[in-house]
């Protein structure tokens, strides 16, 4: 069975309050799911964590999730607002197709927000260099996308879009232009700003502090 999966890199924009957020959302619409956040910290309260084995900054540590089976993953800014336990049952690898459509030679490219699989495309883990992230942070360039970049590449632009597998249930919150009212979705991403807890939205759960007990 799947297990769902964050990524928490210390010394960036998220700390362990926002895992728990993201765990607490997690066990209400996935309940009975294992739930393990890859990071490293030592530890964070009330999450099963899973040590990183690399000092890859920021969404590069990411790429370490690929050492993995039955993963499915969501960024720490995302919001649940129903049961998603349907989406665990894929078995090829899934991701998002990046909402505003950006391109790498002709094929949209891969979001890494939500991402599934059942056995896992080790390769984008084995293959990865720290030396490549100058080639998809290259400010200079269009079309770089980052980590998203590189796993496309390393896909060969070859992956099946969750938007296309489970319409409308997988949403962005800008480019969507999603209000007060609850969206009739299951999954909605932020992908920036504002962050979830910036938002002032009555659907979107409180952040607390970190509960270090």
């Amino acid at each position: 069975m799947k297990s769902i999966y964050c990524v928490l890199k210390s010394g960036g924009a998220y700390a362990e309050q926002h895992v728990q957020w993201l765990k607490k959302q997690c066990d209400t619409h996935a309940p009975g799911v294992s739930f393990f956040c890859l990071t490293d910290l030592s530890t964070i309260h009330g999450v099963r964590t899973l040590p990183l084995q690399h000092d890859w900054s920021g969404w590069w540590a990411k790429i370490e999730l690929f050492k993995y089976d039955d993963v499915f993953y969501l960024d720490l800014d995302t919001v649940i607002l129903n049961d998603i336990r349907y989406m665990l049952s894929l078995s090829d690898f899934h991701a998002i197709r990046n909402f505003k459509n950006h391109k790498r030679w002709w094929k949209v490219v891969l979001g890494s927000a939500v991402m599934t699989w059942g056995k896992s495309p080790r390769f984008i883990y084995d293959d990865f260099t720290p030396a490549l992230t100058r080639k998809y942070e290259n400010k200079k360039k269009q079309n770089r996308w980052r980590d998203q970049g590189y796993n496309h590449d390393a896909l060969k632009g070859r992956f099946d879009a969750l938007q296309d597998i489970f319409p409308r249930r997988i949403l962005s919150y800008k480019l969507d232009q999603l209000g007060n009212t609850p969206p009739e979705a299951d999954i909605i991403c932020f992908h920036g700003y504002p962050r979830p807890w910036e938002a002032d939205e009555p659907w979107v759960p409180h952040l607390e502090h970190a509960d270090n007990h």
